[in-house]
C-alpha cells in the first residue's frame, strides 16, 4: 500500500464506481447482478471476466486476473499501486498526504527529472520569445504558419547554437549535471566533458497524459539531417508508451468519440490551431500496445491519417491489426498527393480536412482496395495471395459476426466461394499476435499464455466467502479452527484478518480488507473467493461440513506423517520414539474429530 493511509484509500473507492472505471476501458455487458467482458488481459472467445457492482471488485476466471479498482488500473494501464491511487484521487477529487514511496530513490530521480524538464522548457520557450521577430526561428514559426497563441499553448522554444547554452542554464540554478544527464538534455563527450544534445533546433516539448513534460523533440529549420532527434528514454520517458498531444487533445477525444493520429509534431500543432482538436501523433514511431492501450481509455474509435506517400504501404497497415486485437474501430484517410496534415490545412482549410475525414475508410475496405490494385484480381494466384493478406488481419476481429461478415464480403469481392475462405482462414497460423498484452495487461496475470493457478481446497475456499459474506461464521469458524489449520497460506492470512475482526460490525467491507492485508494476500486471491456467481443455498450446512473436511484433512495429514515416522523409528531401532508414536496415533485415532 505504499504509504498511503487506509481511510484514504476507503475514500477514493467510495468516491468511485469499479463499473463506471473499468467500462471506460472494456465493453462491459450486464449478466445478472453482475457485468461481463471478454477479458482485456488475454485472448478469449468466451467472456470470463466478471465485474461485480455490490462488491465492487472484478475477476477474471480464464487467467484468474483479479482485485480492486486500484488493481485494475495498476495491471491495465502498467503502473504501480501510488500511481494508480493518484489517477483515482484526482479522478474523485480526494487530497493525498504527504508520502514517500517505498523506493525513495527511483522516486527521488523520477521527480527531478520532470522538475528538469519542465525549467528546460521555460527556458527554451523564453528564449524563442526573446529572439526577436527577424530571428531564425520566429521566421520559421512564420513560415509554418504558427500564432502566438498556439506556440504557447504546446510551450514550443528554441535551441541556440551554443554547446553549453543549457548545460550552463541549469548548474547555474543549482541543478547538478547527473540529473542533467538523467533528463537526457546533455550528453558526455570526449574526456569526460558534457554538451547540450539539442543545438539550433525548434523545440518541441512532449507531455504525457497528465500533463507532465517527459522529453523532448528538436527540428532543424532547413533541409540538413537528421530533421529530428529526441530525447533518449529516461525514467519518464518511453516514447512508445506516449502518444504527442494526448494531454490538449484527451478531451475532445471523449467528446467527438473518435481519435485522428497523425505522424508528426507540426501535424498535430497544425490540426489544434485549426480546430481540429482531436489530433495526436504517434511520435514517429510505429503504433505500438502501450500507445493504443493509453489511447483505448478515451475512445474506441480512430482515423489513421496517411499521406498519399504512405498510402500503399501494406506493411504499416498490418501495425493497424492490433486495433482489431482490443475491438477498436480503425479507419484510414488519405490527403491529395504531396500533403501531409500541415501543408493541407495551411492550403485547403478545415472544411476540406473534415472532409477527408469523413471519407475514411475501414481497414478492411481500405486495405482490400490496395491489394486489388496491387494484384490482378482476375488471376486464381493473385486472389489467393489477396486472400493470404487479407485473413491475416480478419484473423485478429475479435468480434465472431463481424469477422464472418468480412469473410463474406472478401468472398463477394474476389467471385470466389465462402467456404473456400472459411478453409483458407483455418490455416492461418496460430492465434493473433497478442504483443498488446504483453505490458499492462500482462502484469502478474498470464505467462507465455498459461493460465495463473491457484490452488485452494474446494472447503477452504467456501468457508472463506462464507466468513467474508457473513460476520456470524467467523466467530463458528474461529470457534472450531485456528488460522494454521488451513493450507494454503493466503486462506490462514485471510482468516487470520477476519479472525480479529470485531463481531458487532455487521457487514465485511471487502476493499477494506484487500487494503488492510494487501501486503500479504495478493487482491486476485480475495476476488476468486468471492467473485464466484454461484449461490451457496444451505449456508449453515456448508460451514458445517466444511469445517469437517479441513478437521479431518488435517487430522489424516498428521496420521500420515505420524506413519512415515514410525516407519523410520521401526527402522532405526528407536524403541523410545517408537513407542511414543504408537501412543500419539491411538490417541489421534480415539479423539475423532
Amino acid at each position: 500500500m505504499g504509504k498511503i493511509p487506509e481511510n484514504i484509500l476507503n475514500e477514493i473507492q467510495d468516491k468511485c464506481d469499479i463499473v463506471e472505471i473499468i467500462s471506460s476501458y472494456v465493453s462491459l455487458k450486464p449478466s445478472g447482478r453482475n457485468f461481463k467482458a471478454c477479458c482485456p488481459f488475454h485472448h478469449e472467445k468466451t467472456p470470463s471476466f466478471v465485474v461485480s457492482p455490490d462488491k465492487q471488485i472484478y475477476h477474471c476466471f480464464g487467467c484468474n486476473s483479479g482485485g480492486n479498482v486500484f488493481n485494475f488500473l495498476k495491471e491495465y494501464e502498467k503502473i504501480d499501486f501510488i500511481d494508480a491511487v493518484k489517477m483515482l484521487a484526482e479522478q474523485t477529487g480526494v487530497k493525498l498526504p504527504e508520502y514517500r514511496s517505498h523506493d525513495d530513490q527511483d522516486a527521488s530521480v523520477t521527480s527531478t527529472v520532470y522538475s528538469v524538464n519542465d525549467i528546460a522548457a521555460n527556458y527554451y520557450s523564453g528564449f524563442l520569445e526573446k529572439s526577436g521577430l527577424s530571428s531564425e526561428s520566429n521566421r520559421y514559426m512564420t513560415k509554418r504558419g504558427l500564432d502566438g497563441p498556439i506556440i504557447k499553448k504546446f510551450r514550443i522554444g528554441y535551441a541556440d547554437s551554443s554547446w553549453r547554452a543549457m548545460l550552463d542554464y541549469l548548474s547555474a540554478r543549482g541543478i547538478k549535471q547527473d540529473a542533467i544527464l538523467n533528463a537526457g538534455l546533455i550528453i558526455k563527450g570526449k574526456e569526460n566533458s558534457y554538451y547540450d544534445l539539442f543545438r539550433n533546433r525548434i523545440i518541441f516539448p512532449i507531455f504525457d497524459a497528465r500533463n507532465r513534460i517527459i522529453g523532448f523533440g528538436a527540428r532543424v529549420m532547413d533541409d540538413s539531417l537528421p530533421k529530428y532527434i529526441n530525447s533518449p528514454e529516461t525514467a519518464v520517458y518511453k516514447k512508445g508508451q506516449h502518444l504527442y498531444g494526448l494531454n490538449f487533445a484527451k478531451a475532445d477525444i471523449k467528446e467527438k468519440n473518435f481519435a485522428i493520429i497523425t505522424e508528426g509534431y507540426l501535424d498535430v500543432i497544425t490540426c489544434h490551431q485549426y480546430g481540429v482538436t482531436n489530433a495526436i501523433a504517434s511520435l514517429g514511431t510505429a503504433l505500438t500496445a502501450e500507445q493504443i492501450r493509453l489511447l483505448k481509455r478515451y475512445t474506441h474509435n480512430v482515423v489513421i491519417l496517411y499521406d498519399a506517400d504512405q498510402a500503399g504501404e501494406t506493411a504499416s497497415l498490418r501495425g493497424l491489426d492490433l486495433f482489431l486485437e482490443e475491438d477498436m474501430n480503425v479507419k484510414i484517410a488519405t490527403l491529395e498527393k504531396g500533403h501531409d496534415p500541415d501543408s493541407f490545412l495551411r492550403k485547403f482549410g478545415k472544411e476540406n480536412f473534415d472532409e477527408a475525414i469523413k471519407k475514411s475508410k475501414s481497414l478492411f475496405t481500405y486495405k482490400l482496395d490496395i491489394l486489388k490494385d496491387k494484384f490482378n484480381s482476375t488471376e486464381p494466384e493473385s486472389k489467393a495471395e489477396t486472400i493470404k493478406e487479407m485473413l491475416s488481419t480478419i484473423n485478429r476481429v475479435r468480434n465472431a459476426i463481424i469477422k464472418a461478415e468480412y469473410i463474406k464480403l472478401l468472398a463477394q469481392e474476389l467471385s470466389v466461394k465462402e467456404d473456400a475462405v472459411w478453409e483458407e482462414l483455418k490455416k492461418v497460423k496460430g492465434t493473433p499476435r497478442h504483443s498488446l498484452r504483453s505490458g499492462a495487461g500482462q502484469a502478474g496475470c498470464l505467462e507465455h499464455g498459461a493460465k495463473k493457478f491457484i490452488e485452494i481446497s474446494p472447503a477452504e475456499k467456501i468457508l472463506a466467502r462464507l466468513m467474508i459474506e457473513d460476520v456470524n461464521v467467523i466467530k463458528i469458524v474461529r470457534d472450531e479452527l485456528k488460522p494454521s489449520d488451513f493450507k494454503n497460506k493466503d486462506i490462514r492470512n485471510i482468516a487470520e484478518a477476519l479472525f480479529s475482526i470485531d463481531n458487532e460490525d455487521s457487514l465485511i467491507d471487502i476493499n477494506k480488507l484487500i487494503n488492510s492485508i494487501e501486503d500479504k494476500v495478493p487482491q486476485n486471491i480475495i476476488s476468486f473467493i468471492v467473485n464466484e456467481e454461484v449461490d451457496i443455498k444451505d449456508k449453515e450446512r456448508n460451514v458445517s461440513d466444511c469445517i469437517i473436511t479441513i478437521k479431518k484433512e488435517n487430522r489424516n495429514k498428521l496420521l500420515k506423517d505420524i506413519q512415515n515416522r514410525l516407519h523410520v523409528a521401526q527402522k532405526s531401532g528407536y524403541e523410545e520414539e517408537e513407542k511414543r508414536l504408537v501412543e500419539e496415533f491411538n490417541q489421534l485415532m480415539k479423539r475423532g474429530l
